[in-house]
């Protein structure tokens, strides 16, 4: 018997879909955006829950401004709280 190789196409085991956001990971992302809008700056001293995965998931960013590093909400984590029916306080 012989093999047969079939070529998938390319992406077929990549995951385009963003996963669904855990209960604690909203939580986070509202006291984020707490501190944004209050221009508190925030990192992952003083947000220790879920911080690492909502910064690998690309809804936490670190930007340079006037020298300083700040960590700030972007807007696809504004979009998705608001998409959940959240009602966001902050703006990127």
């Amino acid at each position: 018997m012989k093999s047969k190789i079939i070529h998938l196409p390319y992406g077929y085991f990549i995951r385009n879909k963003q996963l669904n956001l855990t209960p604690l990971m909203i939580d986070t992302l509202l006291a984020a955006c707490e501190k944004q809008k209050e221009k508190i700056p925030f990192g992952p001293a003083d947000i220790k829950r879920s911080f690492v995965a909502l910064v690998s998931r690309g809804l936490i960013t670190r930007e340079e401004v006037n020298k300083e590093s700040q960590w700030q909400v972007t807007k696809l984590a504004i979009s998705m709280l608001k998409n959940l029916g959240v009602i966001v306080a902050c703006s990127p």
